[in-house]
C-alpha cells in the first residue's frame, strides 16, 4: 500500500454585482487550491482567474492522507524524467 499526505486549501468566495442600482453579493462555487495557501495568495490567484475582484468569505486548509495499492498506483502513474 502506498500513502501520500496532501494539503489542500478550500476557499469560499463571492463577487459583488449591481442590480437595479443595488449592490448584491453573489456566492460562487468553492475553489480548491493545492497546498496550504494563505489568504493574500489565494486573493491574487482568484482575482486573476476570474478577471475581477473576488471576496473571500472563508478559507481553510486541511491535510488528508490518501492511500492506494501499489498495483493501482502503477496503472495511473507516469515516469518522471530527470531534468
Amino acid at each position: 500500500m502506498m500513502t501520500k499526505e496532501i494539503t489542500k486549501t478550500t476557499v469560499r468566495i463571492a463577487k459583488m454585482q449591481v442590480e437595479n442600482g443595488e449592490v448584491k453579493i453573489v456566492k460562487l462555487p468553492e475553489e480548491t487550491l493545492v497546498g496550504n495557501v494563505k489568504q493574500e495568495t489565494a486573493q491574487k490567484l482568484l482575482n486573476k482567474k476570474f478577471g475581477e475582484p473576488i471576496a473571500i468569505l472563508e478559507i481553510f486548509a486541511e491535510t488528508t492522507i490518501y492511500e492506494a495499492p501499489v498495483e493501482e498506483f502503477l496503472k495511473i502513474a507516469t515516469i518522471r524524467v530527470a531534468e
